[in-house]
């Protein structure tokens, strides 16, 4: 995915309040800055559309999932008064404007390996390029980017496979390559555990919370992530899985390839931009068609969201930015919200924009916001 250029456009702000209002590139931008705005323009008009969700046959997409036929409807994002869309939660300073002074920082590159042999490595506490290596592991970690290799030699003592978990706590965020090519991005308050060294028909790790995946193509040992009852299997591809166990939905989003997502004995096969949806409350299950990009664009340093409650959208961003929100008026957890948050600016700058657009008002004091509907 392209990042997003410095500069500022009018279209940001109030692409979705004021219609259909074209953006126009400053004269001086590259094609690349181009290109990278347009992207822009359509993730945040795809988060902004007020569309049907699509539904597929269970009996031909979930084989059985459901055992019966998923009504063939659209379900339309409900406008009602309670309920705010915005096009971007976004603000760049302009030459002379103050903004507010920032408490609550952007989350960094942080994590704690835990290797099978009781040893607790902070990935964050060494210098760029730091290099660990003890009974044929090697570790090279490069904390400038935030990315661990890890590397196992030898065949292992033949016992059962022993298992490492990198953690990453609230504010922070990891990635990780893994000895068979795969990479993983690990998000705020996630863990993946991983065996020492994959087996020879097998290559299976655990996921807590949320990560995206680049697995390297092997046909003769399938890649499988195991998330509570779920299993996802791979031979080669990328795909985003957030499994938070405080969230009431859990979602495996296909960029390319294929997958397997198999659920007690149910399975169901995902192409490329759709998605397998639990919603654990309802215990429901469906597959839906997606733009994957506002799933996994948070690896870029965005945060897109689609007609998300403000509850939801505010616990995404407390693991990002290591804060607690408290509710001095219940309404507000229900208002509804689309658009985009930009992951490294300060959490004051959308707090900012909230309260210019919404009758929503926050206090903050050191890592405790309050939220409340203005009187």
């Amino acid at each position: 995915m392209n990042n997003f250029p410095e500069q500022s456009w009018e279209w940001l702000a109030g692409l979705w309040q004021h219609g259909q209002r074209r953006a126009s590139a400053p004269p001086e931008m590259t094609p690349g800055e181009r290109d990278a705005m347009l992207r822009e323009q359509f993730l945040a008009r795809q988060a902004a559309r007020r569309g049907a969700r699509h539904f597929y046959d269970t009996e031909r997409a979930w084989k059985r999932v459901t055992g019966r036929r998923a009504r063939q409807r659209a379900r339309w994002i409900s406008s009602v008064a309670a309920a705010v869309v915005l096009a971007a939660l976004f603000l760049v300073p302009r030459p002379g404007e103050e903004l507010p002074v920032a408490t609550i920082a952007p989350g960094t590159a942080k994590a704690e390996l835990w290797l099978a042999g009781g040893e607790v490595i902070s990935l964050e506490s060494h210098g760029a390029d730091n290099r660990w290596q003890a009974r044929g592991i090697v570790l090279d970690n490069d904390t400038a980017t935030g990315r661990l290799r890890y590397e196992a030699t030898g065949d292992g003592d033949g016992n059962a496979p022993r298992y490492n978990t990198l953690r990453v706590p609230r504010g922070g965020e990891y990635q990780l390559d893994l000895p068979d090519g795969t990479r993983v991005w690990i998000n705020s308050r996630s863990s993946v555990r991983f065996p020492e060294r994959f087996g020879a028909v097998s290559r299976e790790i655990y996921l807590q919370g949320e990560a995206y995946f680049a697995v390297a193509r092997d046909d003769r040992v399938p890649f499988r992530v195991r998330s509570g009852d779920q299993v996802i299997t791979v031979t080669g591809t990328s795909f985003n899985v957030s499994a938070y166990d405080d969230d009431d939905v859990w979602r495996a989003t296909l960029v390319e390839g294929t997958i397997r997502v198999e659920e007690n004995g149910r399975e169901v096969t995902l192409r490329p931009s759709e998605q397998y949806v639990l919603e654990r409350s309802r215990d429901e299950r469906r597959v839906e068609r997606v733009e994957a990009a506002l799933y996994t664009s948070w690896i870029d340093g965005r945060f897109y969201f689609k007609a998300f409650t403000f509850e939801e959208l505010a616990r995404k961003l407390e693991r990002w930015y290591d804060f607690r929100m408290i509710y001095a008026d219940e309404s507000v957890k229900g208002r509804r919200f689309t658009g985009f948050v930009n992951k490294h600016e300060p959490i004051e700058h959308a707090l900012s924009l909230l309260e210019m657009t919404t009758d929503i008002q926050f206090q903050v004091v050191d890592k405790t916001i309050t939220a409340k509907r203005a009187k």
